[in-house]
């Protein structure tokens, strides 16, 4: 099980490799893209925020990673008429330049890299929504190398969906959202209106409306807050000795535009409780180890941040059986 780190520019490999990262992703856009294709996007993120600057820089970034694998996205929901030749022919230099795999959402991408021979290249989306290990073995008999699987699934839903012989990678930190963000109907690139207060609270009111408002805050990184230095918001860390028992391949640190700072902060959190449940750590005393770090004790405690909140009832069981 290796912790994957967000990138997007070279200057962050060897900070982020110091702080633990075992691989890597990031995005890149082709120079002709926007010229072609307007704005629509070649990834989940927008290129100035948060993509590679050119090729360039992705070459520099292979380079420093000194044998870390490296992963680019090409994941976003669909594509304009006329990519997929584009894309396919940008996917062939990619993996040639050393690019280790793709992660692609679209399906049609997805089955035209496929008779293009690049299909063991390829890591699925969470964004193609792939929940159960029937939908998973459809897919490996594609080709495709790794499932990254949906960010709601729960500790159970995950453990049922794995196949043998398919890598599976799952969200461990940072980067929450309120929907099922493969049946979205919309894209980043029309703004978070899902964070901010709007119509969909509209009939919601008093209590409930407060608990709502609280829960979005805690998916948005409690506001893009920090304590202590670290990031706050969405957390899978004290399931990590159920994810290492389940043969989960790959933990996804969420994060490519953020500041190196912040990724960093995230990278080496995400270590320090990978390291102790690799040594065979309880999720209470990953969670205690957590909190002596980062504090937010009391969100913690009432698993307002949990991406696996049902990691809860396994504490409880092992507390009672000591």
């Amino acid at each position: 099980m290796k912790l994957l780190a967000p990138l997007k520019d070279s200057s962050e490999v060897e900070p982020l490799l110091a702080a633990g990262a075992e691989e890597f992703y990031c995005g890149l856009t082709p120079a002709t893209w926007q010229k072609r294709f307007n704005q629509n996007w070649i990834n989940r993120r927008a290129q100035g925020s948060a993509g590679v600057a050119d090729l360039a820089d992705l070459q520099q970034i292979l380079a420093r990673a000194a044998g870390h694998p490296v992963y680019l996205t090409l994941n976003a929901p669909f594509y304009p008429a006329g990519a997929l030749e584009m894309l396919v022919e940008f996917s062939a230099a990619l993996l040639e330049e050393g690019v280790a795999g793709l992660i692609v959402a679209d399906l049609d991408l997805l089955l035209a890299l496929v008779e293009a021979g690049m299909g063991p290249r390829i890591h699925l989306s969470s964004l193609a929504t792939c929940t159960n290990s029937g939908a998973a073995a459809f897919f490996q008999e594609l080709g495709v190398s790794r499932i990254i699987l949906p960010r709601h699934m729960t500790l159970d839903e995950i453990e049922a969906s794995l196949v043998p012989g398919l890598e599976s990678e799952v969200f461990l930190l940072n980067d929450g959202c309120v929907f099922e963000e493969g049946l979205c109907a919309t894209t980043h690139a029309a703004g978070v209106f899902c964070l901010n207060d709007g119509e969909e609270a509209q009939g919601i009111s008093g209590q409930t409306l407060e608990g709502y408002e609280f829960w979005k805050w805690t998916l948005n990184h409690c506001g893009c807050k920090t304590s202590r230095g670290y990031p706050v918001g969405p957390c899978g860390l004290c399931a990590l000795p159920r994810l290492l028992r389940a043969g989960v391949s790959s933990l996804t640190v969420v994060g490519r535009e953020a500041s190196l700072t912040r990724k960093v902060a995230s990278v080496g959190l995400a270590a320090m409780a990978l390291q102790l449940a690799r040594a065979g750590a309880a999720p209470e005393e990953i969670r205690t180890a957590v909190i002596e770090l980062r504090g937010g004790a009391s969100l913690c405690q009432d698993a307002h941040l949990c991406y696996y909140p049902d990691v809860w009832p396994e504490q409880e069981s092992e507390e009672a059986i000591c």
